[in-house]
């Protein structure tokens, strides 16, 4: 591919330069209509002026009165050159006017003439005149020449200029556009990247090659040549590797995957070789390519040939990691979260020979991560980090980070010292859901809609043994669609899940349904997200999860989420139209049974579900302890005991009068007790 792209006879380059000169500047532009309009003001005042009269010596002598201004210039042989502007009688006035023409009152002569003392003396009775020598031919080319070469020499001096922009961009098209950044400029250690620890452990090889090389060299070792960070977005791979760099004190060159491709071919392919020239010219060194998926797409992906811009550039890459050359102090470090789309050339041994996963973190991550952002802002006494940090499952690094800052815009807007806790549920809240918008105007049927319907949500939930544990309730408008949330937060991470709680699971999201036909006697639109999560799940339970007794541990359709494939296309179904007639009987079945577990824990818990949608109705957000308390779940809390003697001694008395009256109370229970037991033993007597 080298060789076609230096070969003189291809035009690639020459359409190149003609882009470049094409790209003319604004001065140029503002120069060429100044011209234009010089020109045109040149032109028009030339054809608008009267016409040049040719006197003889007798006319002017006739009509020397007339002259208005003279120039004379003296020549050879006792001539006088003499031109100048004369007043037009009224019979030329009326002779112009008759042939339409629009002239001024005066016209322009010019004659040759014999000086004589009659002449002179004629000549000084002219008002406005001037003598001077005679312009040579020299002169007049000088003033014909000289305009035009001053602009051709401005216009010379703008385009020179593209045209040299032009060809240095024409020589630098093919270099690398890898930005060297020096390892003092790198201010990301290790300690910076939390929640990361086995990947921290995993690279932490190619820091102590970097470091010390002969120690690896000596036992015999050899380095992985290429490390792929693979995770979903925001979990911190370009700052993993960062803080690579930075420890191990190399320098570090940074490019996207992006900037290889161009739409001439061959371009990206120079670009490579072009950096991994400039990397061995700074061994030991770390290369970083950021989203590689870009240029490292699988070869066999597409149709027809492959000779388009993004393979060539992936075969220079390919060569450069392992090829003939030996460049063991060059580090490849890439980036990535589509891993499944990468070419096998790319990952196999000797280019790729290390993947590390950077996942989302766990609790335990999610808390070392706002521990390292709560120190660039100022925390309240109040908050609590272990509830934030069980409360945001599925969170990445990037989101936590958002969270905390938007936490802090939240204080800083209410003008508080330092974030509360509550600031920091709204930010997790609004990160989620939306902003709150109580702007939004809604019906109070809508509303006690809303408030019955979340209140069947948390109801079955808190009467399911195998839900997440109840974290708030609300009924304020979040982002566009949601009119209200139930929020349950797991204890712990889960990463399986029993049938049993898939079932609960499901009872307890159709408890908005049920509760909304218990109390109303109608449905709405109000629960088609949750029969879309419902439905989802029941089919998961019966094709992929082998939940089901009728179905089996057989797996039918493709889950799995393709990109390339539109969103709504239906699930692939890989079954017989008998077979999927069951499958689709036994999911309305789990649906159907989840329904009636949600209708019969409503029915029967009728009253706490009118007495906390009530509740809802009054303060529009309830917490998971006051939702306890409100259903007698949980006792309030009690006042702390009063401080001084006399207060303490009242509580006492207080203390024993309460144990007395329990004393009294279970001495009359067990009498009562004994008195049925007495009766009981006597009426079978009385029956014998």
């Amino acid at each position: 591919m080298s060789e076609e792209k230096r070969d003189p006879g291809k035009k690639m380059p020459e359409n190149n330069n003609n882009i470049k000169v094409l790209r003319i500047p604004g001065v140029l532009i503002f120069w060429v209509l100044l011209l234009v309009v010089f020109a045109g003001m040149y032109f028009w005042k030339g054809s608008s002026a009267p016409a040049v009269q040719q006197w003889d010596q007798t006319q002017f002598e006739k009509r020397i009165g007339d002259v208005i201004n003279a120039k004379v210039m003296p020549e050879e042989d006792g001539l006088l050159y003499v031109e100048g502007e004369y007043k037009l009688t009224e019979a030329e006035l009326n002779a112009a006017k008759l042939k339409g023409k629009n002239v001024p009152s005066y016209g322009k002569f010019r004659t040759r003439i014999l000086k004589n003392d009659n002449i002179e003396a004629k000549l000084q009775q002219v008002g406005n005149i001037k003598i001077q020598p005679r312009d040579n031919w020299f002169t007049s080319l000088i003033s014909l020449v000289l305009p035009v070469l001053i602009i051709g020499i401005i216009i010379y001096i703008l385009f020179s200029r593209q045209i040299k922009m032009a060809n240095r961009n024409a020589m630098q098209f093919g270099k690398s556009r890898a930005r060297m950044i020096l390892p003092g400029d790198l201010k990301v250690k290790f300690a910076d990247v939390a929640g990361a620890d086995e990947a921290k452990e995993e690279i932490q090889e190619i820091v102590e090659y970097l470091k010390d090389p002969l120690k690896f060299k000596l036992l015999g070792g050899k380095i992985p040549r290429g490390c792929l960070l693979v995770g979903p977005p925001g979990t911190g791979k370009t700052m993993l590797a960062k803080a690579v760099a930075s420890e191990a004190g190399v320098p570090f060159f940074s490019i996207s995957g992006s900037d290889f491709v161009e739409m001439f071919v061959g371009v990206g392919a120079s670009r490579v070789r072009d950096m991994f020239d400039h990397a061995r010219r700074n061994t030991p060194c770390l290369i970083f390519i950021d989203e590689i998926d870009a240029v490292g797409r699988s070869r066999f992906s597409g149709m027809g040939g492959g000779h388009d811009e993004r393979e060539q550039t992936l075969n220079a890459m390919l060569v450069e990691m392992d090829g003939l050359e030996n460049r063991s102090d060059v580090i490849v470090l890439a980036a990535t979260n589509r891993p499944d789309v990468l070419d096998p050339a790319l990952l196999r041994p000797g280019r790729f020979d290390r993947q590390v996963v950077l996942d989302l973190p766990d609790i335990k991550g999610r808390r070392q991560i706002l521990d390292v952002h709560a120190k660039n802002v100022r925390l309240g006494e109040d908050v609590n980090l272990d509830t934030i940090a069980q409360s945001t499952p599925g969170f990445s690094g990037a989101d936590l980070a958002n969270l905390c800052n938007e936490a802090a815009l939240l204080a800083a807007r209410y003008n508080r010292d330092s974030i509360t806790q509550a600031d920091m549920e709204e930010a997790r809240d609004k990160v989620c859901f939306g902003r709150e918008r109580r702007s939004r105007k809604i019906s109070e049927r809508e509303r006690k809609l809303t408030a019955y319907h979340e209140s069947g949500h948390a109801l079955v939930g808190l009467h399911c043994e195998h839900t997440d544990p109840l974290h708030k309730i609300t009924i304020i408008p979040r982002g566009q669609s949601y009119l209200g949330a139930t929020f349950s937060i797991p204890k712990e991470d889960v990463y399986t899940k029993s049938k049993l709680e898939l079932l609960d699971q499901m009872a307890m999201t159709l408890g908005g349904r049920a509760a909304e036909e218990i109390i109303f006697g109608d449905i709405t639109t109000g629960a088609g997200q949750d029969i879309e999560v419902v439905s989802r799940l029941a089919r998961m339970m019966v094709c992929a999860y082998g939940m089901n007794d009728k179905i089996g541990p057989i797996k039918y359709g493709d889950f799995r989420s393709h990109v390339h494939i539109r969103f709504d296309a239906p699930p692939v179904h890989e079954s017989s139209e008998e077979t999927a007639r069951e499958i689709d009987v036994e999911v309305k079945k789990l649906i159907d049974d989840a329904h009636k577990r949600a209708l019969d824990i409503l029915s029967e818990h009728r009253d706490e579900l009118e007495k906390l949608a009530q509740t809802l109705l009054e303060k529009e957000t309830i917490s998971a302890a006051e939702v306890d308390i409100l259903l007698g779940r949980a006792v309030p809390e009690t006042p702390e005991a009063p401080a001084d003697a006399e207060s303490a001694g009242e509580a006492a008395e207080a203390g024993e009068a309460a144990e007395a009256a329990e004393a009294a109370e279970a001495a009359e229970a067990a009498e009562a007790a004994e008195a049925v037991e007495n009766k009981e033993k006597t009426e079978p007597a009385a029956e014998a």
